[in-house]
């Protein structure tokens, strides 16, 4: 388990986390980009934080905690 930068993606009503990504440079500010991009083209709700997660081949596997 490490603590790494993620951009969530929930759905739903109440919102449930469908999606995470790894975010290769683990700068907030490219998650916080990567953010507003995504919230332009679609209905979900992101969220960049720092999770503890299992990383593989920089690929969230599965994450533990929200931080």
């Amino acid at each position: 388990m490490e603590i790494v930068i993620s951009l969530l993606m929930f759905l739903g009503e109440p919102p449930v986390l469908k999606e995470h990504l790894f975010i290769k440079d683990q700068k907030m500010s490219t998650c916080l980009k990567m953010k507003r991009i995504s919230e332009r083209s679609s209905n979900a709700k992101y969220q960049c934080a720092k999770v503890n997660a299992v990383v593989k081949d920089k690929k969230i596997i599965s994450i533990s905690s929200l931080d």
